[in-house]
């Protein structure tokens, strides 16, 4: 959570929205993508070899995916939770993970594009560009809110937590 609630909102509005494009341009690259058969010729013998969908494509699928399910549970402990200790320190470590995960996946699949997977003639290579790059985009905005959550964190003071017991001692 950060100091200006309205601010927090509409960055987690914006990394839902970048999140959903990522799912749905990556999902699509995904499914137009064809593998393909490579027949190799050794002196041992023949290879073959499968060429299915890059492990990194998948990996951006599920930075997404836990993109949302971050959002979610930011909101709800928040909303519920956000007078405890622990809960400041499980958002900075939920916002670091995020943070390395998007930065990991959006290189990962920035480094397959120029590769045999994405050659020429193949309908997925405009398509996980633009998940790429939108995902930069996601990791740019997990920077800021990463940053707003450690800063909000390590500087507020949190309530104490207050006992519901009622004394019985007579005063």
């Amino acid at each position: 959570m950060t100091e200006n609630i309205t601010l927090d909102y509409a960055l987690r509005a914006l990394q839902l929205v970048f999140a959903i494009i990522v799912m749905g341009i990556d999902g699509y690259a995904i499914h137009v993508f064809h593998g393909h058969t490579v027949y190799e010729q050794f002196e041992f013998g023949n290879f073959q070899d499968y060429y299915g969908v890059p492990d990194a494509w998948g990996f951006l699928m599920f930075c997404a995916v836990w993109t949302v399910l971050v959002i979610v549970c930011h909101l709800v402990a928040g909303t519920f939770f956000a007078d405890r200790e622990l809960i400041g320190y499980i958002h900075i470590a939920v916002e670091a993970v995020a943070v390395l995960s998007w930065l990991a996946g959006f290189i990962a699949v920035a480094v397959s594009i120029p590769t045999k997977a994405c050659s020429t003639g193949k309908n997925s290579c405009g398509s996980i560009t633009a998940a790429t790059i939108f995902g930069a985009f996601e990791w740019l905005l997990f920077m800021v809110t990463a940053a707003l959550t450690l800063k909000y964190g390590l500087t507020s003071p949190r309530k104490p937590k207050t006992s519901m017991a009622r004394s019985n001692a007579a005063v």
